[in-house]
């Protein structure tokens, strides 16, 4: 009865169970959202805040992410003119980019097209094309409806739970958590190469050559690590990056121009 409100829709080639009306997030990245423009007129108030340097630098950020989110939306827009059939959770079809204060490197998205940016990336002053990879990335798992599955997954967990085992509702809990956890990374690497395909689409669509987005990422292999996050933005990374070496190898052949070094 719980997964009534559940439908089957496809990804690519892969059938997904979504619950249509959440909109849960994601990562485990929490949505406390607060703008870079917000945090100014806080840090007017509080002898706390950060210097006039990083109020100045968290300013330019957060108008870089503007900036960028702008063009990526633009160009999810051109290359799906039925966004708001493909994520029916966005609202007016548009993505919200927020930044969290938060020290590690990190971005999360959830249903409705609100996407977190860790206020971390700010002191790194990522370029356009890097800073555009990390939101086509978490635009890539918004349309491919992940935060949906993932949540649809938890509740039928659950709901299978309250049949089969009528116990101790603290066993039950216990149980479920560790089964969702479970099936989340089962489908992780899935979501990762799903979500990354419809990144280089939208790169490409946003007018970011994958070449400059590649330059860019050496920047970033010399990140500090944040885990879990870190771990998938890397495979993304070679994703793109293998990408272009194939794109080049294909245009060599045509031409019969050599193609580039890997990844240079």
């Amino acid at each position: 009865m719980v997964m009534a409100g559940c439908a089957t829709v496809p990804t690519g080639d892969r059938p997904q169970v979504v619950d249509m009306p959440l909109a849960s997030a994601h990562s485990e990245i929490a949505f406390t959202m607060t703008t870079g423009y917000r945090q100014s007129l806080v840090c007017s108030k509080e002898p706390s805040c950060p210097e006039q340097s990083d109020k100045v630098a968290a300013m330019r950020f957060a108008r870089q992410v503007e900036r960028v989110t702008g063009a990526l939306q633009k160009g999810a827009r051109h290359l799906y003119p039925d966004l708001a059939r493909r994520a029916p959770g966005l609202v007016d079809s548009r993505f919200d980019v927020f930044i969290v204060e938060n020290d590690e490197l990190g971005s999360a998205s959830s249903a409705n097209g609100r996407i977190a940016l860790n206020g971390a990336f700010a002191a790194l002053r990522p370029y356009d094309e890097l800073l555009a990879f990390v939101i086509a990335r978490e635009m890539g798992h918004v349309i491919a409806r992940h935060p949906e599955e993932n949540s649809a997954a938890s509740i039928a967990t659950s709901a299978i739970l309250s049949v089969v085992i009528p116990g101790s509702s603290l066993l039950k809990t216990a149980i479920s958590a560790t089964g969702s956890e479970i099936a989340a990374r089962s489908k992780e690497e899935v979501q990762v190469l799903e979500a990354d395909a419809i990144a280089l689409s939208l790169l490409k669509a946003a007018g970011f050559r994958l070449r400059d987005v590649a330059l860019s990422l050496r920047i970033a292999s010399a990140w500090p690590d944040a885990g879990r996050w870190s771990k998938n933005f890397r495979e993304s990374s070679d994703n793109l990056l293998a990408e272009l070496r194939r794109t080049e190898f294909a245009v060599a052949a045509a031409t019969g121009e050599p193609a580039a070094g890997r990844g240079n």
